[in-house]
């Protein structure tokens, strides 16, 4: 990205003038809003980020700030401080949007991504077309469903250090076993089977091993880690290999490898 951070000014724009971009913006949080509304200091009201684009404004920073704004005015548009960056393309708009941090809100990690993917992240997109490309929906939109993965931030971190075939099959193995279910996809099944594949992928039969986790809900699984107060995500891989090893006589895991 250049550094294009320098090239602002300052200055009063009208809030009907400033759009958000769907491609990376998320939605505004009216819950949010009321309660910047109820706690309003106007010594503290920041400046709204904008960036001035083929003659429009778009807000990357200050969403919230701007319908907080309008809201204590009576839902009427007014004219509002900004910060105005000229010469951002849409990707470094992006970029700018998910890098954001400071005493504002922490960016969510799926309003970050999408960020990160509308920028043209390398990392973002294959791990994009990885996920969908096997029939699993990453969208980074909210709320869980049948065949979607919205744990985030936990698949971001596995696939940072995972190598791709490996990332690839500890996810068609959930695909498989559980047939798309919302709970399979929870950070705590990823986790679990992520730290179990690392351990045990030259001792596991795969078909066995969707088989087997066939047999249990990940609700379940998920339940009976949680049982146990320490430990962290092995809480979890130890019970997908409890669940292997269920009435085999050969082939057999052996747990004590999850304590190396």
């Amino acid at each position: 990205m250049n550094n294009h951070n320098t090239n602002y000014t300052y200055g009063q724009i009208n809030s009907r003038d400033i759009l958000a971009e769907p491609s990376y913006q998320r939605n505004v949080d009216y819950g949010r809003v009321k309660n910047i509304v109820s706690n309003f200091n106007a010594s503290l009201v920041n400046p709204v980020k904008v960036s001035k684009r083929d003659g429009k404004y778009y807000v990357f920073d200050g969403q919230h700030t701007l319908a907080a704004l309008k809201m204590k005015n009576g839902n009427k548009d007014l004219m509002v401080e900004c910060k105005i960056y000229r010469d951002l393309t849409l990707e470094e708009e992006a970029r700018l949007f998910a890098q954001q941090n400071g005493i504002s809100r922490a960016v969510k990690a799926s309003a970050k991504m999408k960020a990160l993917y509308a920028s043209g992240d390398v990392d973002m997109v294959e791990l994009y077309s990885l996920i969908n490309g096997i029939g699993i929906t990453f969208d980074f939109r909210a709320g869980k469903g049948h065949g979607r993965l919205i744990a985030y931030a936990t698949i971001y971190k596995i696939f940072k250090c995972t190598y791709k075939n490996d990332f690839v099959s500890i996810l068609e193995i959930i695909r498989d076993a559980w047939g798309g279910a919302a709970e399979s996809y929870s950070k705590e099944i990823l986790s679990g089977m992520h730290i179990f594949y690392t351990i045990y992928k030259e001792n596991v039969d795969r078909k066995k091993a969707i088989s087997q986790f066939s047999k249990v809900s990940p609700l379940a699984i998920i339940r009976e880690g949680k049982a146990y107060k320490d430990g962290g995500d092995k809480r979890f891989a130890r019970q997908l290999v409890y669940t292997y090893n269920a009435k085999l006589r050969t082939g057999r895991l052996n747990d004590y490898d999850l304590e190396k």
